[in-house]
């Protein structure tokens, strides 16, 4: 019972030694009063069809569904097959466990507390299961069934943190602000104690509480214990800032924001806080404070073991936000990025509209979407996003430089040229902008300047692979400085000896000089390295051709025409596999 160690070493300062005798010992009494907080709570048929249902020749058929779509990232489905795989077996703790949490990381935290209760009443404990719970409670601002279930959340492990954290907040709302204090407080001692070195931003939410009091003074005596650097956390960053900036400290509030990385633009962060700095606080800020630091909690406690709940508790907060009526961009953008790590571009898109333009975290979303974007070959898609909000928001050189990205990408290399021109004078120290230059202008036939604008790109960074291989691959596949790109290729897989692409390249310009032994030694391994390219097959079977190794060539000949998508290609490669290489093809 750590719990139990930890607010015994406590005791004296916070004097709260009954409190922890009773949170400890009367858990089951607790949990017996709060069943009414949920027990009016009918699922949607949708959801759950009938408990009391006999359908058990369904029962595998749901489940292995079920498994399918959680092994596939695919909670919506999940919660749906497993929760009809209860209304057959409502009595199986794997399937409950399974169910409510899927049904929980999907928002429909009514349904798990529903989950969570069934279960609790067949006396099993489920991981995370009085979250649900303690939202809707609070939600319903019922703070003495908040008070209680926090009792049985702060004694279970995988709740322990947002237990403490409802029990705080519960505690304020009861005009109890002394007691709401100790316990956060207790909150951060506890996460020093479990070895989170910065767990002084437990200081952030005590300065909120002292924000709803109006006592600007106490909320920046405790704002000041947080100790930012440029590596901490973005969003611990921004909602200190945001809270000095409540506290008419806009000046502190803009100096904090210079350590966010560049893809938080600082004009927009400027006019964010001026507009915080204006506001009037209310209690109607208390909802935001408090669904804001249940996400926020979540990030600067996350670990690899943890990781798993960062979605539950995002959904816990968006929860919180909807039923009290103001969006959360936070826990959006949280969202917005488990979306995208699992390719649910329906949700991505979703998330992504809930940022507002106006907010610090709207820069940020914008590249993780355009990013999935990218992803999809959606290029269209993202050149109108990029242009739209480029034509009303100018002088931004990141996303100035990301829409060439996209013509490039979507082989309008004119207009990538222009784009990347007029970034590259006011990013003249930019090696990437000179390699991109390169390739565009190498697509469109303008020898001299590519040359010239990749030399740029290697006397900035000497290192750059990507233009080292580029240069090097060009030169070998047109048959010209051919010492030159053995060198720069040669350079490029020796920074990257794993990557399938440079050793092709490596293996091309063997060939182009002759050394079809070693040729060959290159290629195989970039097919090893990068067995789905159709270029690294191609270059394999002109090898083999020349070799003699006709069928070996023709084989691997049919694997690039299958793998190409270009009509050109398709036909140059069928001739080859109908008739084989004339002789001067070297």
């Amino acid at each position: 019972m750590k719990v139990k160690k930890l607010l015994s070493k406590y005791i004296n300062e916070f004097c709260i030694l009954l409190v922890c005798v009773v949170l400890i010992t009367n858990s089951h009494q607790a949990r017996t009063e709060v069943t009414d907080t949920i027990k009016n709570i009918t699922l949607n048929d949708k959801v759950i069809k009938s408990i009391d249902a006999n359908n058990s020749e369904n029962l595998f058929s749901n489940y292995l569904r079920a498994l399918h779509a959680d092994k596939n990232g695919d909670v919506l489905s999940a919660a749906k097959f497993y929760t009809e795989s209860l209304a057959i077996d409502n009595t199986n703790p794997k399937l409950l466990q399974s169910s409510f949490t899927n049904l929980y990381a999907t928002g429909q935290i009514i349904a798990a507390a529903k989950i969570a209760q069934h279960a609790e009443s067949l006396n099993f404990n489920l991981n995370m299961g009085v979250e649900p719970a303690l939202a809707i409670a609070a939600k319903d601002s019922d703070w003495e069934a908040v008070l209680a279930l926090s009792e049985i959340a702060m004694i279970e492990g995988s709740s322990q943190y947002i237990g403490f954290l409802f029990r705080a907040w519960a505690m304020y709302n009861l005009d109890q602000k002394s007691s709401a204090i100790t316990f956060f407080e207790i909150l951060s001692n506890l996460l020093d104690d479990q070895g989170f070195e910065d767990s002084n931003f437990v200081n952030l939410f005590v300065a909120q509480l002292f924000i709803l009091e109006k006592d600007q003074s106490q909320a920046l005596t405790y704002l000041s214990k947080i100790l930012l650097k440029e590596s901490s956390d973005p969003e611990l960053i921004i909602a200190t800032a945001e809270t000095y900036a409540f506290a008419g400290r806009f000046k502190t509030a803009q100096l904090l924001v210079q350590k966010l990385p560049e893809n938080y633009k600082q004009s927009n962060l400027k006019s964010w806080l001026e507009e915080r700095a204006k506001v009037e606080i209310s209690k109607k800020h208390l909802g935001y404070f408090f669904a804001q630091s249940i996400i926020n909690l979540t990030l600067y406690t996350l670990t690899e073991e943890t990781f798993s709940s960062l979605q539950h508790r995002a959904q816990l907060s968006l929860f919180l936000s909807h039923s009290l009526g103001f969006s959360l961009p936070s826990a959006n953008l949280v969202m917005l990025q488990l979306s995208k790590k699992k390719n649910n571009f329906e949700n991505s898109n979703f998330y992504f509209d809930s940022i507002p333009e106006e907010d610090p975290r709207f820069q940020t979303s914008m590249m993780l979407y355009l990013s999935q974007l990218r992803q999809l070959d959606k290029t269209d898609m993202a050149i109108d996003l990029l242009q739209t909000y480029l034509s009303k928001n100018t002088d931004n050189l990141m996303l100035e430089e990301m829409l060439a990205d996209f013509f490039r990408i979507n082989e309008q290399c004119d207009k990538a040229i222009k784009k990347y021109e007029d970034v590259s004078k006011l990013k003249s120290n930019s090696g990437d902008i000179f390699r991109k230059l390169g390739i565009c202008y190498e697509q469109t036939d303008q020898t001299k300047k590519a040359e010239t604008a990749f030399g740029r790109a290697l006397e900035l960074n000497p290192n750059d692979s990507g233009a080292l291989n580029y240069l090097g691959y060009w030169w070998a596949d047109e048959g010209r400085n051919l010492k030159e790109a053995m060198e720069l290729i040669t350079k490029a897989v020796q920074l990257y000896p794993q990557n399938g692409y440079y050793a092709d390249s490596l293996g091309w310009v063997y060939f182009k000089i002759g050394n079809t032994k070693k040729a060959v030694t290159w290629l195989e391994r970039a097919v090893e390295l990068a067995p789905d390219d159709a270029v690294i097959h191609d270059h394999l079977g002109d090898v083999y051709w020349h070799l003699g190794r006709l069928l070996e060539a023709r084989y691997k000949w049919q694997f690039a025409y299958q793998m190409y998508t270009d009509k050109m290609k398709r036909r140059e490669v069928s001739e080859k596999i109908k008739f084989g290489l004339k002789k001067e093809a070297n």
